[in-house]
C-alpha cells in the first residue's frame, strides 16, 4: 500500500472521527434542550480482548534524527492504526448518537494502547515521528529502508 493511499485513509478516518465528535456534541445539545427529564446513559465499555499495557511518557528528543528500529516500529504502527481506524469507524457509524462520544474516547485509548504494544511511547510518539522526524531530510533513507515513503 502506498504512503499516499495510507495517508489518505488516515486523513479520512481522522476526519470521520472529528466530524462524528462535533455532530454528536450538537445532537446532545439539541436533545438536552428538548428533554424534560435528563436520562443517564450507561457508559460503553471498551472491548477487553487484551489487558491494558503501560503507556510510557513520551518526551521529544533533542534531535529529530531517528534510528532504523524506530522507523520500522513506525511503519508497523502506521499499518495497524489504519486497520484499527477502519474497524472503529464502522463501530462509530453504527452506534446511536448518544454513544458516539464514548466510543471516540475508547478509540483514542485503543490508539494509545496499539502504539504502546508496537513499541512506541503511545500515540504521542507516533504523532511526533509523523510531524517532526518524517519531514526531516536526514531521515529519508531510514524511512525508505523501513518501507515508508516520505515527501522529502
Amino acid at each position: 500500500m502506498s504512503k499516499r493511499v495510507l495517508g489518505n485513509r488516515i486523513l479520512r478516518i481522522t476526519f470521520l472521527a472529528v466530524a462524528s465528535f462535533f455532530m454528536s456534541a450538537a445532537l446532545v445539545a439539541c436533545n438536552e434542550e428538548q428533554a424534560e427529564v435528563p436520562q443517564m446513559q450507561a457508559p460503553v465499555a471498551a472491548p477487553k480482548t487484551q489487558p491494558i499495557v503501560q503507556v510510557d511518557q513520551f518526551k521529544a528528543p533533542a534531535s529529530s534524527v531517528i534510528s532504523s528500529e524506530k522507523a520500522k516500529l513506525y511503519a508497523k504502527t502506521s499499518a495497524a492504526l489504519v486497520e484499527l481506524g477502519v474497524r472503529w469507524s464502522e463501530r462509530i457509524d453504527k452506534a446511536p448518537d448518544n454513544e458516539k462520544i464514548q466510543i471516540l474516547n475508547a478509540y483514542n485509548v485503543a490508539r494509545d494502547q496499539l502504539c504502546a504494544r508496537t513499541g512506541l511511547a503511545g500515540i504521542a510518539e507516533y504523532n511526533w515521528i509523523t510531524s517532526v522526524a518524517m519531514p526531516d531530510p536526514k531521515n529519508k533513507a531510514v524511512f525508505e529502508a523501513a518501507g515508508v515513503r516520505t515527501g522529502n
